[in-house]
């Protein structure tokens, strides 16, 4: 939309109202995500423990969050800077220029996409490793 704003395709206002609704979008999309393993792991470590399962079933639980969390706060960081440095940007402020808030947002949007990417997969391998924690209590009450 910048490249848009700079060729005078797209107006500002119309970039201005568009940024609001996908910034916060994506910040609060990756935050659920943060919590949806903080709370999953929270919860296999709690049943591991309780029905003395194998402790390598909550280990699991700590790759996702290393391969999820220091990207997700650093694409959620890049995503805030964008937008702050876009504000300044619109409103003039001299050490905001637009060029170093396309470059941020660009970068923003590239770890955004992988991100995105990177959370799928985590989500999937984590709802097969809940699968497995309900068989290991299964296979434990029975």
């Amino acid at each position: 939309m910048g490249v848009g704003v700079s060729r005078g395709w797209i107006s500002v206002p119309g970039h201005v109202q568009w940024a609001i609704p996908v910034t916060l979008l994506a910040i609060f999309t990756h935050a659920i995500i943060l919590f949806y393993f903080i709370g999953t792991g929270s919860r296999i470590k709690e049943v591991v423990k309780e029905f003395r399962l194998d402790q390598d079933l909550y280990r699991r639980t700590l790759a996702f969050k290393a391969r999820v969390f220091p990207l997700s706060m650093l694409t959620m960081t890049l995503i805030m800077v964008a937008y702050i440095i876009g504000g300044g940007t619109h409103t003039h402020f001299r050490w905001t220029p637009a060029w170093l808030h396309g470059l941020v947002a660009l970068a923003a949007a590239f770890l955004n996409g992988i991100l995105a990417l990177r959370e799928v997969v985590s989500i999937s391998e984590n709802l097969t490793l809940v699968d497995d924690v309900d068989q290991a209590v299964f296979s434990a009450t029975r």
